[in-house]
């Protein structure tokens, strides 16, 4: 998959079939939309396009920035599996949130992705003040032949599947309840860091991250998780906070992985949180702390061996 971010030079070669969204968790109503995109491409001989905009519009305007289900680096990799062709951040300002939706459509649809066809949701808004809707977005179409293709909203259990939703999930410590919205576990990329080096005195080493303060978290506790390390799975147990114990200044994620030995400090690593075990607590000494993570391990072996089947 080809990838552009930060510029508005963007000039293709052939047509193409573009879809439109923020694509936050890359969920399974967003999955419809890329389906249904890669699908119209292949059967019209197009490039598939995933559009999306980067800084978030809420971290542009107004006072109330989102924060993120996913990071870039995760969403890149979501939609690359997705099949699309060519993924787009295309970069959101202050002066490209006021253009009106004909010259959205015009100079960036029509003139430099030479769109066939385009795909949004039925909630889609564009342009200025989000003026232009699905059916705005029609009459363009027509205007300059090109094919709108509207996808309904997907739900489950009667929910509209929503970032917002997921968000909320999320930040209540609800993990099984968003894997199920977002087709996919919430997970975090990132670098091992060095850290206290306490677990492995304790006989639970761990690796360390610091937690992206662009993002939603789930609530400071233990988590069950899965760990890939090396394009290999492991079972993992992960605390999320500041380790009260033996403090920390900032909120870290930190992993014992179950059965795994090697130092990968520097390397990337994939922690995919599947259910919330307990909140985050201080211990009188780390002899208790030693005791209760053993716990944890195995609360978190027996649900992950069924999980993982």
């Amino acid at each position: 998959m080809q990838y552009i971010c930060g510029s508005t030079d963007i000039q293709i070669t052939g047509e193409s079939v573009v879809v439109l969204g923020n694509f936050d968790g890359v969920h399974k109503g967003h999955q419809m939309l890329l389906h249904e995109a890669k699908a119209k491409a292949k059967e019209n001989n197009l490039m598939a396009i995933a559009l999306s905009f980067y800084p978030h519009p809420t971290w542009v305007l107004g006072n109330n920035p989102k924060p993120l289900v996913m990071s870039r680096q995760d969403r890149k990799h979501q939609i690359k599996a997705e099949g699309m062709d060519l993924f787009i951040e295309y970069p959101f300002t202050v002066d490209f949130a006021h253009i009106s939706p004909d010259i959205f459509f015009k100079d960036v649809l029509v003139d430099k992705l030479h769109a066939r066809v385009v795909v949004v949701g039925s909630n889609y808004f564009f342009g200025k003040n989000k003026v232009g809707n699905v059916d705005y977005m029609k009459v363009l179409g027509e205007k300059y032949d090109v094919e709108i293709l509207v996808v309904d909203t997907v739900k489950k259990d009667g929910q509209v599947i929503s970032s917002t939703h997921i968000r909320q999930l999320i930040s209540e410590g609800k993990m099984e309840e968003a894997e199920s919205f977002l087709g996919h576990p919430y997970t975090v990329i990132g670098t091992v860091v060095h850290g206290k080096k306490l677990g492995r005195t304790i006989g639970f080493p761990t690796i360390n991250m610091i937690a992206d303060p662009a993002r939603i978290h789930p609530p400071n506790g233990v988590y069950a998780t899965t760990v890939k390390v090396y394009n290999h799975e492991y079972m993992g147990i992960t605390n999320v906070g500041y380790n009260p114990t033996v403090g920390s200044s900032y909120k870290m994620i930190e992993t014992h992985i179950i059965n795994f030995t090697g130092e990968i400090y520097g390397e990337e690593v994939e922690v995919a949180f599947h259910k919330f075990i307990r909140p985050e607590q201080k211990f009188d000494n780390v002899e208790e702390l030693s005791k209760q993570i053993a716990r944890d391990t195995q609360t978190g072996k027996k649900f992950l061996s069924t999980h993982m089947k």
